[in-house]
């Protein structure tokens, strides 16, 4: 064994540590109390930049909603302004049909009330029989090339023997007649004359072919043909108004014979 060292008895307790001084400690808990409210801080800091962008982003939404509200509600308001306007364009053809019926109606009235009044004069006074034979005469002492119906004179239909008809329109005077009652008697005998001379030349019998049924020249065009064709068709139908007036008559089946073989006139040009 070594020789024993004589060691002092302080030094052999161990030493205590030193408390820490009162300066220290404050300065501590200031450090830490800072150290809190910072992070307090930079907390609400972030909360608020986070309301902040969620009230962004909300007032955003809002925005385009309210966009979106304005754009449909001037979209309805469009749609409200055309829909009136078509409505009211609808209403007014409406009432302009509605219109054109009622003159067209009154007009067919006052023509019926006018052929009623010329039957009843007629029958009463016997002019029908005196106007048939002024007619019949002056076909007799007419010239061939002044007399519209020599081309296609001859029998057209069965129990026609060429001459006209005893129901035939009169020429009596227009008087005690308005000036609209005239233009309307006027344009109704210019029709009846024209559909007249339609039916007998198709009836006639040299009119083998459409083109000379129509009265039309060869180098006719097709248009030409075919805007004809629907002329004469309309003017010879039985059930047109100027047709319907003499219906039951000999000139009424006249009409209806012209009719049909200008369909079938039609009919054989189109197969060829």
């Amino acid at each position: 064994m070594g020789t024993p060292v004589d060691v002092p008895w302080r030094n052999l307790v161990e030493a205590a540590p030193a408390a820490p001084s009162p300066a220290k400690v404050a300065a501590d808990r200031l450090a830490a109390e800072h150290k809190r409210r910072d992070e307090q801080r930079l907390e609400a800091k972030e909360k608020t930049a986070e309301r902040q962008a969620k009230e962004r982003f909300a007032a955003k939404i809002r925005r385009e909603k309210e966009a979106k509200e304005r754009e449909a509600a001037r979209e309805k308001r469009s749609n409200g302004v055309q829909a009136k306007a078509k409505r009211q364009a609808e209403q007014a053809a409406e009432r302009e049909r509605q219109k054109q019926l009622t003159d067209d109606a009154d007009s067919r009235a006052r023509m019926q009330r006018r052929l009623e009044a010329e039957d009843a004069e007629r029958n009463r006074d016997g002019k029908a029989e005196a106007a048939a034979k002024r007619m019949r005469d002056r076909w007799r002492a007419a010239q061939v090339p002044t007399d519209p119906y020599a081309k296609w004179r001859g029998t057209t239909v069965e129990g026609d023997d060429g001459r006209e008809d005893e129901e035939s329109e009169d020429e009596d005077e227009d008087e005690g007649l308005t000036d609209e009652e005239r233009e309307i008697a006027a344009a109704r005998k210019a029709k009846a004359k024209e559909r007249d001379v339609a039916a007998r030349r198709i009836l006639a019998h040299s009119s083998r072919t459409l083109m000379d049924a129509l009265g039309l020249e060869e180098s006719a065009s097709d248009a030409d043909v075919d805007r004809t064709v629907r002329k004469v068709l309309r003017l010879l139908h039985p059930d047109f108004s100027i047709n319907l007036a003499c219906k039951g008559t000999k000139r009424h089946r006249r009409i209806e014979a012209a009719f049909k073989r200008l369909n079938s006139l039609r009919d054989e040009a189109e197969e060829q």
